[in-house]
């Protein structure tokens, strides 16, 4: 096997090796690997801060680890920006492989931004399962289930290529603001919703309180987000939340392409005349019909 993309931390260090079978492995699973001579190209150092990977001499340039290297923020950042992946030349490997795995299925494909991403019926398979919980949130936050459920198939999607290198890497990372769980609500995102008021995953817990939720580490909001009920009920409360905000300006409860589109940004101030990008537009539309198809009648 070959190694064919490394996410590192801040400080570059490499934390999880992706090889050509698609397989993601941590930083001591990789070293296990090359022990047993069944990674071309590298080989184990054991150094002053412990042990760690190496390219072997004579490895073509496009094969040495630092230029297959890409940080851990940038993967983080990738679902969002799917153009910047693609052209990200650390990434090219990858990527040509995911395609070809993903096309060795049976479409039709979800695609965003002219890219595939996930069959139609894996996306089905993940959200359907919790299509209940989906219909429970959107009813307590009084939301459109069918527009929530779109909102998750975005997710879903734009997730999928990068889903098995997160799960190895998330686990390194949670004390940033980390994105988790089917609806991907940042631990930021949790911890606003839970001070405002919106959804409180655990009243019973202290360090959810309005006194101390500010100061909640992100680690511990972590354990709540990743869960599906709290990630679909946190995504339906922002909803919620979006619908209030911009109340004093325009009633956007019925407009599922502006709330799609406020969904996935950066907070925006509230104004009379807001614009729906692609983004929103194919979710309001396309993953609509989607999600009525998956979830049925409540």
């Amino acid at each position: 096997m070959k190694i064919i993309l490394v996410a590192t931390n801040s400080q570059g260090k490499n934390l999880v090796f992706v090889t050509d079978t698609l397989q993601a492995c941590s930083l001591q699973e990789a070293l296990q690997l090359a022990k047993e001579k069944k990674l071309e190209n590298v080989y184990p150092v054991q150094g002053s801060t412990g042990a760690y990977l190496r390219t072997n001499r004579g490895a073509i340039k496009k094969e040495q680890l630092d230029r297959i290297s890409i940080s851990s923020y940038q993967l983080f950042s990738l679902p969002d920006n799917l153009n910047y992946a693609v052209s990200t030349p650390a990434f090219d490997d990858y990527w040509l492989l995911y395609q070809h795995s993903l096309k060795k299925g049976e479409g039709p494909f979800i695609v965003i931004d002219g890219h595939a991403l996930i069959t139609k019926e894996r996306a089905k398979g993940k959200l359907q399962p919790h299509g209940n919980l989906v219909f429970v949130a959107a009813k307590r936050f009084d939301v459109d289930p069918y527009l929530l459920g779109a909102i998750i198939v975005d997710e879903i999607a734009r997730m999928a290529p990068f889903e098995e290198i997160r799960d190895v890497l998330t686990g390194q990372f949670i004390g940033i603001n980390t994105s988790a769980g089917i609806a991907q609500v940042k631990t930021d995102t949790a911890r606003g919703l839970i001070q405002s008021g919106y959804y409180n995953p655990n009243p019973d817990d202290p360090q959810l309180s309005k006194e101390k939720i500010g100061k909640t580490s992100r680690s511990h909001l972590y354990t709540y987000v990743v869960q599906p009920k709290h990630s679909i009920f946190f995504a339906a409360a922002r909803m919620r939340a979006l619908i209030d905000e911009w109340q004093k300006f325009i009633d956007i409860s019925k407009k599922p392409k502006i709330i799609a589109t406020l969904y996935s940004k950066k907070h925006v101030d509230p104004h009379p005349n807001p614009k729906a990008n692609d983004r929103g537009l194919q979710i309001a539309n396309e993953f609509y019909k989607l999600a009525q198809e998956y979830l049925g009648l409540p």
